[in-house]
């Protein structure tokens, strides 16, 4: 199943470290980025390195590195335990040397937060090991001159550009950026339900309070996994466009949505 939720682990903060596998999320990031402060990062590389040792879990375990210090932060990150690197700040020339550097089953996520790398989203996309995009919305905002909250054209032109450039270069959908009121539970699922229709598949999350919800919103229901698997039987057995039972048109177009739909659901 591709991950619906991925919760934030400061790696500084040992006892978040050893209660992360607890918390339901589909996946771990570990950040040694900016949930760490400057005179803490030598510690939270050593604090990663030795819960790394001893975990075990069937959650995916991605590692948020430091744009300025990218080898050093993957000398810590070598394991086969890993799923892949999130690369802040990207660019084509950081993604190359994280990719370059990383073993070839390791994959890479691109951490989008300049209004010069939303414009060339396609790309990062297209550059070896990125298999999903994500945007760092609260940089964004203050690169732009944003309000801190609120909905704005100009971000959703943001979002489309992942969207468009994920598809563009066959990789997963992006996934959705945090949500920073962890205490609004009807505000998490509202916005989820909105980025969804945007094309986002999946979301971080910055507290454990959040994963529940977003589990929700980024499951697939049991009517639409049966429904996906009736359109891919009906596209089957035509000969090129088929009817549903509700009288509509069901094309290739529909069965790519399916297949879709069915991979999500593992």
């Amino acid at each position: 199943m591709i991950a619906r939720s991925y919760l934030y682990v400061p790696a500084n903060n040992s006892d978040m470290l050893e209660k992360a596998i607890s918390r339901g999320a589909d996946a771990l990031i570990i950040d040694l980025e900016d949930a760490v402060a400057m005179p803490e990062k030598a510690l939270a590389r050593i604090n990663f390195a030795k819960w790394l040792e001893k975990v075990e879990t069937e959650q995916q375990i991605w590692v948020r590195i430091n744009a300025d210090s990218i080898l050093e932060d993957l000398e810590f990150a070598n394991s086969s335990k890993i799923t892949g690197i999130v690369v802040p700040k990207a660019t084509i020339a950081n993604l190359t040397q994280v990719a370059q550097s990383i073993g070839a089953s390791m994959q890479i996520s691109a951490l989008i937060e300049t209004a010069d790398s939303i414009l060339n989203a396609k790309s990062l996309a297209m550059v070896d090991k990125v298999s999903f995009l994500q945007i760092g919305v609260l940089d964004l905002r203050a690169e732009l001159g944003l309000s801190m909250d609120g909905d704005s054209v100009t971000l959703q032109y943001a979002f489309a550009q992942l969207v468009l450039a994920s598809a563009a270069a066959k990789i997963q959908q992006p996934i959705a950026p945090i949500f920073r009121d962890f205490n609004d539970q009807p505000g998490l699922r509202a916005s989820c339900q909105q980025l969804k229709t945007f094309g986002f598949f999946g979301r971080t999350a910055i507290h454990p309070r959040q994963i529940t919800v977003i589990n929700e919103e980024f499951s697939t229901s049991a009517a639409e996994l049966m429904q996906a698997h009736r359109v891919i039987a009906a596209i089957s057995t035509s000969n090129g466009a088929a009817v549903d039972e509700s009288g509509k048109m069901i094309d290739e177009a529909a069965a790519r949505i399916a297949r879709r739909v069915i991979k999500r659901a593992g």
